[in-house]
């Protein structure tokens, strides 16, 4: 699904200067549940099927076996319930639920109604249909995320928590690395634990930097080079399918490098949240 106006903003070709224009589809309200964009530059033609809207089409954008993972049955599924509603309560020691988490970084992205917000990486789409709810229709969410097994399962999820068609997300297929979106065309970002993850994460931070408004905010919520000798054996073993674990100064420094000017990095445990404004 994805809401017919950010068809507008969306351009899959770093050659696009013009958005995209509804061809054919089944529509609800503002909300496009099937169908077919096309773009008029190119000509090339970009289905909503599954729950969202695709703009990879045979390409995996995948960089890593991390990514990978994510492609295989019944990854969407599983990821909430067997670790994400927990995940936080293990990396950071204590009670941490996803409702805190969701707070924090509506917090640091600067969230306000009537924006357009963009979820790097949404997985199975808990920033991005809870943020939906806070806006209630005023205002737009995008989730992005190169798994189709991760969309479809954002996508019914976000239906089935959404109250209506006027408050539900948006969700695309596409890569973080190369954003399909106009400059200057989003009000704020989040990242959830997918910058660890991401093949490059500065360029990830430079697109970003890249389609959001001059007063734009991005929230990233991530994790920590360990500091025990098991949590060091751990994270080695992960670095072998491409994760990648941070130190404070790394992530303040690619801010840096990319635009931003960081202005809140606070840690639990091994997590962090980082917060930054577009300069």
């Amino acid at each position: 699904m994805f809401e017919k106006k950010l068809l507008q903003i969306a351009h899959p070709r770093p050659t696009d200067d013009e958005g995209l224009v509804l061809l054919e589809g089944a529509e609800e309200g503002e909300m496009i549940f099937s169908g077919k964009a096309v773009s008029l530059v190119s000509g090339e033609k970009y289905p909503v099927k599954s729950g969202y809207l695709d703009l990879l089409g045979r390409r995996s954008g995948a960089d890593n076996i991390a990514n990978l993972t994510n492609f295989l049955p019944g990854a969407g599924r599983g990821y909430e319930p067997l670790w994400r509603v927990r995940s936080l309560d293990i990396l950071t020691g204590e009670e941490f639920s996803n409702e805190r988490e969701v707070e924090i970084m509506a917090g640091l992205s600067g969230v306000e109604k009537g924006g357009v917000f963009l979820d790097l990486g949404c997985s199975a789409g808990l920033y991005t249909r809870s943020l939906a709810k806070v806006l209630g229709g005023e205002g737009s969410v995008v989730g992005i995320d190169i798994s189709p097994s991760m969309l479809r399962e954002a996508a019914r999820r976000a239906k089935r928590f959404g109250a209506s068609s006027s408050s539900l997300p948006s969700f695309a297929r596409a890569d973080a690395e190369n954003l399909p979106f106009a400059d200057e065309s989003m009000d704020g970002a989040l990242c959830g634990g997918s910058l660890n993850e991401f093949g490059d994460p500065g360029r990830v931070l430079r697109e970003t930097r890249r389609v959001l408004r001059s007063e734009g905010r991005i929230a990233i919520m991530g994790i920590l080079r360990a500091r025990t000798k098991n949590g060091l054996r751990l994270q080695k073993l992960l670095s072998m399918g491409g994760v990648r674990f941070f130190e404070e100064d790394e992530i303040r420094s690619m801010l840096a490098r990319s635009g931003f000017d960081s202005d809140v990095f606070r840690t639990f445990g091994s997590v962090f949240f980082a917060g930054a404004a577009s300069r």
